[in-house]
This record gives C-alpha cells, sequence and structure tokens, in this order.
C-alpha cells in the first residue's frame, strides 16, 4: 500500500503566526555554546533562536525564562546541524529557490506582505539569520526521511486487515486526536534533567503557551514541524504507559510528563470521539425558534410579561406545526425556522437545553442579551461515531513506523557524531 505520511517539513510557517512583542534587545553574545563534529554552533546562535523560540510559542520574555530554555534550544541547534550534515552527506541540497519558496509560504499563512519577511521579523526583534538556520534544517531533514526513511516503511493489507479486524472490537472506547512534544534521552544528560525540562514546557502550556507552538520549537519528535500533531488513534494503538496518560484527559487536556520510548512525552487530547456512540456535539437537528425582544435594562414590569409570554408558549405549544402558528403570530423577523444546525456550532448557552428537549416539545425559556427565547426541535440525527476506515489504519501503522526509523536515525547520528558542548546549561 502506499501511504502520504504527514511530515511536512515546514512547521515554522504557522509558528510564527502567533508572534509575542518583541523580544528584548541583549548585547551580542561571544564565544562557541558547541562543537559539532567540525561545525561550531555559537553563542549568538543560541541566543538568537532562545529568542524565534520565546516570540513562536507566545511566552513572556525574560532573563530566567531565557536561562531555562537554553539547554533546550542548543539540544535543538545540534540536532539541526547533524541534520544538515547528513543531508550534505546524502546529496540533498536545500537550494535557494527552496528557501525562498519557504519564506514566501510563511508570509502567505502570515498575512505577510509579499517581501515583507525581513521587516516583520525585524519588528518582532528577532534575527532573520535565525529563521533561516530553522527553515533550512526542516527542509534538509524532510529529503533526508522522505530519500532513506519513508521507502523502509512497508505496511502490508494483512496487517492493515489486522488491525482492522482488532479495532472492530472497540466499541464503547475511544479516539482521541493528539498532539505530542517529545524530549529523547541522551547518554550525557541526567534523566531529572530532562524531566524538570519536560515540566517547565508543561507549565508555560499551562500559564497559556499554545501546545503546537511550543512543540514546533522544542520537540524533538518526528511530529514536531507539524506543532505535535499525531491525528486520530486509538487507545490500544499506544503505547501503555500513553494509554493511561490520555484515558484520563479532557478535551484540551494535557497531561504530566511521561516517560516512554526513551524520553519524555507531553500529550494534548484536541478531541476524542466514543466508538459506536453519538457525540452531542455532532448531532443535526432541525431547529424553530421564537424570540421575544427584551432590553438587557428593560424594566421589571417588562421582563415579567416578557417571561409570562414566553412561559405560556413553552407550556401549549406542541409540535412543528404549531410552532409554524405562534411563529406567525408572534410576527417577529428574529423569529423562524432556523433550518437544520449542528448543536456543537450553537451559542453555549443555548446547547444543553435544546440538545435535552424532546422532538415536537418547546424548551423552557432562554435568556439572551437580545431577548427571550423558545426553541423547539422538529428533527434529530444523531451520528454515531466510526471505526478509521483502512486508509486511515494504514496511515496510522506507517506513521508510527516511520517515527520509530526516524529517532534512531537521530540517536544514530548523535552516537557518531563527536558533540563538545562548551556552555554551562
Amino acid at each position: 500500500m502506499n501511504f502520504l505520511f504527514r511530515f511536512v517539513g515546514i512547521g515554522l510557517a504557522a509558528a510564527l503566526a502567533l508572534a509575542a512583542p518583541a523580544a528584548r534587545a541583549q548585547a551580542p553574545a561571544q564565544g562557541i555554546a558547541a562543537v559539532v563534529n567540525d561545525e561550531v554552533v555559537t553563542l549568538l546562535d543560541l541566543d538568537r533562536r532562545i529568542a524565534v523560540s520565546i516570540s513562536s510559542a507566545g511566552l513572556h520574555d525574560s532573563a530566567d525564562l531565557r536561562n531555562r530554555l537554553r539547554p533546550q534550544v542548543l539540544r535543538t541547534l545540534i540536532d539541526e546541524t547533524l541534520q544538515m550534515a547528513e543531508a550534505r552527506r546524502l546529496n540533498l541540497p536545500v537550494s535557494a529557490a527552496n528557501i525562498e519558496e519557504a519564506k514566501r509560504l510563511i508570509e502567505q499563512r502570515n498575512n505577510i506582505p509579499r517581501g515583507g519577511l525581513s521587516k516583520f521579523l525585524a519588528d518582532q526583534g528577532l534575527a532573520e539569520q535565525s529563521v533561516l538556520r530553522q527553515i533550512r534544517a526542516e527542509l534538509a531533514w524532510s529529503r533526508v526521511v522522505q530519500s532513506t526513511l519513508v521507502p523502509q516503511v512497508k505496511v502490508s493489507d494483512q496487517e492493515v486487515d489486522a488491525e482492522m479486524a482488532r479495532l472492530a472490537q472497540s466499541t464503547g472506547k475511544f479516539r482521541y486526536l493528539l498532539s505530542e512534544i517529545f524530549l529523547p534521552a541522551e547518554t550525557n544528560q541526567r534523566d531529572a534533567d530532562l524531566r524538570a525540562q519536560a515540566q517547565r514546557l508543561a507549565d508555560d502550556i499551562r500559564a497559556g503557551a499554545q501546545f503546537a507552538a511550543v512543540a514546533r520549537q522544542f520537540s524533538r519528535g518526528a511530529s514536531a514541524f507539524g506543532g505535535g500533531d499525531i491525528g486520530w488513534v486509538m487507545e490500544e494503538q499506544l503505547a501503555p504507559e500513553l494509554a493511561g496518560a490520555v484515558r484520563g484527559l479532557s478535551v484540551g487536556g494535557v497531561s504530566a510528563t511521561i516517560n516512554a520510548g526513551g524520553g519524555y512525552y507531553l500529550l494534548q487530547v484536541r478531541d476524542k470521539r466514543q466508538i459506536g456512540m453519538s457525540d452531542p456535539a455532532d448531532t443535526k437537528v432541525h431547529l424553530k425558534q421564537i424570540a421575544l425582544p427584551l432590553a438587557t435594562a428593560a424594566a421589571p414590569a417588562e421582563v415579567t410579561r416578557v417571561n409570562a409570554r414566553a412561559e405560556s408558549i413553552s407550556a401549549t405549544v406542541r409540535g412543528c406545526e404549531a410552532m409554524d402558528a405562534m411563529i406567525k403570530e408572534v410576527g417577529n423577523p428574529q423569529s423562524g425556522d432556523l433550518g437544520t444546525v449542528r448543536l456543537g456550532d450553537l451559542p453555549e448557552r443555548f446547547r444543553g437545553a435544546i440538545g435535552a428537549i424532546e422532538v415536537g416539545r418547546a424548551s423552557a425559556p432562554l435568556r439572551s442579551e437580545f431577548g427571550v427565547h423558545v426553541f423547539m426541535v422538529c428533527k434529530r440525527d444523531a451520528t454515531n461515531a466510526e471505526l478509521p476506515n483502512r486508509n486511515e489504519v494504514g496511515q496510522t501503522l506507517g506513521q508510527q513506523r516511520l517515527d520509530v526509523l526516524e529517532r534512531r536515525a537521530m540517536r544514530d547520528l548523535r552516537r557518531a557524531a563527536n558533540i563538545d558542548i562548551r556552555v554551562r546549561l
């Protein structure tokens, strides 16, 4: 089977979209941060990338934050140096035209005038050289992965059949739309330090930083270029440690640090669906309403009158034909047939009440800033969550294998390299 993996190689294009206010100017750093084989990562490289990471992740700049980000950002720069060197070794160059195309994509996604990226970065207090280095590394590694690793991924029809059969027994279980941040363990790094780095990222996210932006800048997993997105997965498709963490999370929730797979994970549940069960937010209803205008500052007597009218409608109107007749009687242009709507798209203050009423029965009066509303559901269509199809199952199996290959490739590059870290972390 052929698969289109979620490896895109230009994660930075979206990462700049939520850039924070300009980083505070710092005195130019002098000296060497690390030597990677025969290539140098300078302190200036490190400080510039820290500024880009803080801005892109939407963090509040401070001296303390810069200091604690130094280990993570330096290891990212070391990885990028190894990735670009590997692309050169394999004769997989990134051309000037490739860089220009990536810059145009960044401009397009961030509503920057064509050719205006340099000014945009300058206005943010960011060094263009640092951003271009990150773009070049992402493109280079994308070429390495597509050229050398993707061809190794084979998923047979029989394997997809077996996974489909296993998932068929999953009625009542959940599928999760997940994002991840992964920090791999290294031989020269203490476990306590790595765990502390992961915990600090979790703290930043809980303080308001966007998970996807943090993943793009700090995750060192295969999904980092896509903001940590690993798509829809069943609980059974996750490692036991990850499945246990995900199980207790609500939508939007971020896990505690998880020690698994040779490093530490943070997981975010962006959505979830229970197999064979309907999701209330996806339920579609044919909805009609009567709206009785009532100003927010209306006199008490007017409030009493309108509420009494709404209560009477709610208690006496039965069936959609009767609702149509009452809409005509009220004669308010905001009353009428709202058509078929998804419950999840309704204002939150109305969603629960409309979801709970029986077909053909009027709701209790509901207040908004515009007045008092009475709703009626004339038809309800609840769609059950379905199992993933063959293509989705194949994509998931293939992506999991590609992730393993990529992590192994990066581990081998690190082990074979002569890495001399000169800065105190």
